[in-house]
């Protein structure tokens, strides 16, 4: 059983998820570090701009991983229920 084969699983969309949470919290740790050192004048607003993108990127990345840890279990107590 190959749990990432079917296109549109579970696994495969929380996969590309966390992918996805993980570059928007790159992207917006990185416009953090240059307002605050590169452009400290208009700053202000970038940085809570970024401040944002950066929260909600985690709370992709969290939420996704929750689905993998769920269609983990789901998939283990199949594998229990057919053994």
């Amino acid at each position: 059983m190959n749990i990432g084969s079917t296109a549109g699983s579970a696994f495969t969309t929380a996969s590309y998820g966390v992918s996805q949470g993980t570059e928007q919290v790159q992207r917006a740790a990185q416009d953090v570090a240059g307002a605050s050192t590169e452009r400290p004048v208009e700053g202000a607003a970038s940085l809570a701009s970024s401040m944002t993108d950066m929260k909600q990127g985690q709370q992709a990345v969290d939420a996704n991983a929750k689905v993998i840890q769920t269609e983990d279990k789901q998939l283990g107590s199949l594998i229990d229920i057919e053994a």
